[in-house]
């Protein structure tokens, strides 16, 4: 007949795991927190472009953390003190934890191609209204062109259709590799028929495609963390339903004596 305590190693090393799976899991939501602060900075930056359709990732992010820390507590205490129904209670937050991640990342990429519309449109949209220093949007354009290292949305002629590009025949200053003032004015009269050409001392590149770039890398980044969460989510319900069936059969055999 087996050893009572080599039969119960089984379960206590499992219990074990699952406090160090729920330490785990506690970090991670620290981690969501974290990198979603990170890329709620990228998009806040630029919000005036994005209209907040990609606020949304980067705070879900960042609630999700906060849901993590709180559902650690259930796993740890039902461990602890091997309760059933703590431990149901944490394979049911993960589940729909994991839930909702799925559809998080179906949704992005169902609607990644609208959003990546919506952005170019407001880009276009918001060149119009450059003129105010103080106002948004040349706020905004000045910031993304000098941070990003860009001009324009494709390209700088397309500052050529906007009163702004019409008044000074040339580009905002932001957009010169190095800023004077004045030093993007006049730029179109040495461009003819429309082609893009190399300006000396203007950013060639247009700002959809930086941009593009910068909100791409940040996503991914969160679809990186997400992916290695729900590993973690789905290695941490096996182990406590594991536990959760070691408890019952020691209830059972308490019962049965």
């Amino acid at each position: 007949m087996p050893d009572p305590q080599m039969r119960s190693c089984g379960p206590l090393t499992v219990k074990y795991l699952v406090f160090s799976f729920n330490l785990i899991f506690c970090l991670s939501g620290y981690l969501l927190i974290a990198v979603g602060g990170v890329a709620q900075g990228f998009f806040r930056q630029y919000v005036q472009f994005f209209e907040g359709q990609y606020e949304t990732p980067a705070i879900g992010l960042i609630v999700l953390g906060a849901i993590i820390l709180a559902v650690s507590f259930f796993g740890c205490c039902g461990a602890k003190r091997d309760s059933v129904i703590m431990l149901w209670i944490f394979i049911a937050f993960l589940a729909v934890i994991l839930l909702c991640e799925i559809a998080a990342v179906i949704t992005v990429a169902v609607l990644r191609r609208d959003a990546e519309k919506l952005v170019q449109e407001n880009l276009n949209e918001t060149m119009s209204y450059y003129d105010d220093p103080k106002a948004l949007p040349t706020v905004a354009w000045n910031e993304m062109q000098h941070n990003l290292r860009c001009c324009g949305v494709l390209s700088y002629l397309d500052w050529e259709n906007t009163p702004y590009g019409a008044h000074v025949s040339g580009v905002p200053d932001s957009c010169c590799v190095v800023q004077t003032p004045g030093c993007g004015h006049y730029v179109f009269g040495s461009v003819s028929g429309g082609n893009v050409s190399v300006v000396p001392n203007v950013h060639s590149e247009g700002c959809y495609q930086a941009l593009h770039d910068g909100a791409e890398s940040n996503v991914g980044a969160i679809g990186g963390v997400i992916a290695g969460l729900a590993l973690v989510q789905i290695l941490g319900m096996c182990m406590s339903a594991y536990l959760i069936r070691s408890a019952r059969q020691r209830y059972d055999s308490l019962e049965g004596h």
